[in-house]
């Protein structure tokens, strides 16, 4: 019983892992989706190793540091569309292109 709930749970990981990437690489007009989109990928590879580190005994040491560096990536890209939007006032991604 206890098995197959970690292997749903791996599984429903890797969906949405694979659902952030592809939302990662398809939708790249705003600046909003593709911070959404690493932070889905972020949630999944965070549950993916709680799962495979607490299925396999090991230390929690990997999953603190990655949970560590999401938070700091989330923070720097809040504060980076902030400043984008009070610059440009939109966060299109092509605005980029445009910076003098």
């Amino acid at each position: 019983m206890g098995f197959s709930l970690v292997f749903l749970l791996f599984v429903s990981s890797l969906v949405c892992l694979f659902g952030g990437l592809l939302s990662f690489c398809s939708y790249q007009v705003h600046t909003l989706n593709i911070l959404l989109s690493l932070e889905a990928i972020m949630l999944s590879l965070l549950v993916i190793l709680y799962t495979y580190n607490s299925f396999s005994g090991l230390a929690m040491h990997p999953f603190l540091v990655l949970l560590t560096f999401a938070a700091c990536e989330a923070a720097l890209g809040l504060s980076l569309l902030v400043s984008m939007l009070r610059l440009w006032g939109n966060d299109y991604v092509n605005s980029f292109g445009s910076m003098k």
